[in-house]
């Protein structure tokens, strides 16, 4: 078995022997047959225990496995935290929060170092209870595979890999080691606690499974590695996908290209949603079947809706052709958008003004002999308008919208609407409406730039003098 382990830790789990690694050892069976393996086979040790102060002996069992790490020569790293304070604070269970807090200690420890990964003594038998425990809470293709030898990104960090070289060892090969190794493995009496619910897998539901078929844990664990298997090519066309539909990421938000999205099969944009998801919350565990049937849903509506509650403190935001992910207090960028930062200012003809974003608006006197040729006045283009010069009063002015602005849009033979109606009708997107730029003649709108011209002010067989406002990015 040391021999396997060996080719083990250097092919799939792809540790350098010349490289430091944090062992976690909770002085189990487990884990003192992961920290044998590892210092015999040459690596650089790091102990690391977490004292989750739940049980009268736990203190005790620091000693004794400080103690250990100094009969090996091994640097020990300790770690203790009030466990059930954070279960308490973050509406976790005990099992969740101790978790949590060990792994967020083991990776601390592994920065501090420089370690290459952290390693933990998972078995085959814990995988398959975890299998199981995903396959109970309802899961998917990724549920199935269970836990990965060399898991990276991982909940804890992005560049150090989470290590488990004991994935594919039963239980009682690792007693029998640790019986010939001559080791007298801590014995954890939670482990016999029914309330947890790993426990109740482990000691009542498996050996009922095992009345119907006794090689059950071997068929559950196959079933893991034909699943990881298969998730290797999912994961392919999801990276795929998921580079395409990437519009943005940033501080607490992602978005979605809306359109792309649509287009993948049913299967990848559910990943897309899940990486998603787990990009902005890491620790995040169960990613349940309702919230990404519900992002999808939101995502591909027809109808306009507002910011809605997707999952773990994390929102839904539609715009035209994308879909924000993204935390509640998150600032999303208007950046792509033209936006005023002033009140008001002036457009002089041949003059420009500097919208936020690298974008301004300029305005010019044109001849209109062009535009008539061109067939240019009929203002097909959102960016660009012309203006009939006698109609406006000169300087315009370039402002955001005030309460009670109405405008005549070009094309409704001279109809009004509120402002507010025209936004919406137009899907402008609602956060950047309180700043969007209006270029004004007084108190009437000549332009909502991106959108309408407005009647009046419309370039007519009897105009004599044409000005060309226009919308466009400049050089930053």
């Amino acid at each position: 078995m040391l021999e396997n382990l060996k080719q083990i830790l250097q092919d799939e789990c792809q540790l350098d022997l010349n490289r430091p690694v944090v062992v976690g050892v909770s002085g189990g069976p487990d884990s003192l047959c992961a920290l044998d393996v590892l210092d015999r086979s040459g690596y650089s040790v790091i102990v690391a225990h977490f004292n989750h102060k739940l049980r009268s002996a736990a203190d005790a069992d620091a000693v004794t496995i400080q103690h250990l790490a100094n009969q090996r020569d091994l640097r020990f790293m300790l770690g203790e935290g009030e466990v059930s304070g954070r279960a308490e604070r973050e509406s976790e269970s005990i099992e969740e929060a101790a978790r949590n807090e060990r792994y967020l200690f083991l990776f601390n420890c592994a920065e501090e170092v420089g370690a290459q990964a952290v390693v933990v003594g998972h078995s085959a038998d814990d995988q398959v209870e975890t299998v199981l425990m995903h396959l109970i809470r309802g899961t998917g293709m990724s549920g199935l595979s269970g836990m990965r030898t060399r898991a990276l990104p991982n909940a804890w960090s992005d560049h150090i890999p989470l290590v488990r070289p004991l994935l594919g060892v039963w239980r009682t090969q690792i007693l029998a080691y640790c019986r010939e190794c001559g080791f007298d493995p801590l014995i954890d009496l939670s482990n016999q606690d029914m309330t947890y619910f790993r426990n109740r897998l482990r000691h009542e539901l498996i050996p009922y499974l095992e009345n119907y078929n006794p090689a059950i844990r071997k068929l559950i664990w196959r079933t893991a590695e034909v699943m990881r298997g298969e998730m290797v090519l999912v994961d392919q066309m999801v990276d795929v996908a998921w580079h395409d539909c990437l519009l943005m990421l940033g501080e607490g938000y992602i978005a979605i290209d809306s359109l792309c999205c649509r287009r993948q099969p049913l299967s990848v944009q559910r990943h897309i949603i899940r990486r998603a998801i787990a990009s902005l919350r890491p620790g995040l565990r169960d990613i349940g079947f309702d919230a990404v049937e519900r992002a999808l849903k939101y995502m591909f509506s027809s109808k306009s809706y507002a910011e809605v509650d997707l999952i773990s403190g994390l929102k839904l935001l539609s715009e035209p052709g994308r879909t924000w992910i993204a935390e509640w207090e998150a600032e999303l960028p208007t950046s792509e958008w033209p936006q005023v930062d002033e009140d008001e200012t002036t457009l002089e003809i041949g003059g420009k003004v500097k919208l936020q974003g690298g974008w301004q608006l300029s305005a010019e006197k044109v001849s209109k002999t062009i535009l008539v040729e061109q067939k240019s006045w009929e203002n097909l283009d959102a960016s660009e308008v012309w203006v009939d010069i006698n109609h406006i009063q000169l300087p315009l002015l370039v402002r955001s919208r005030r309460e009670g602005d109405r405008l005549q849009p070009f094309g409704m033979d001279g109809h009004s609407l509120k402002l507010s109606d025209f936004m919406i009708n137009e899907k402008l997107p609602r956060r950047a409406r309180k700043k969007w730029p209006l270029v004004c003649c007084g108190q009437q709108i000549v332009w909502v730039p991106g959108y309408r011209l407005t009647h009046p002010f419309r370039v007519t067989e009897t105009t004599a003098g044409v000005v060309s406002l226009k919308l466009n990015r400049f050089e930053l």
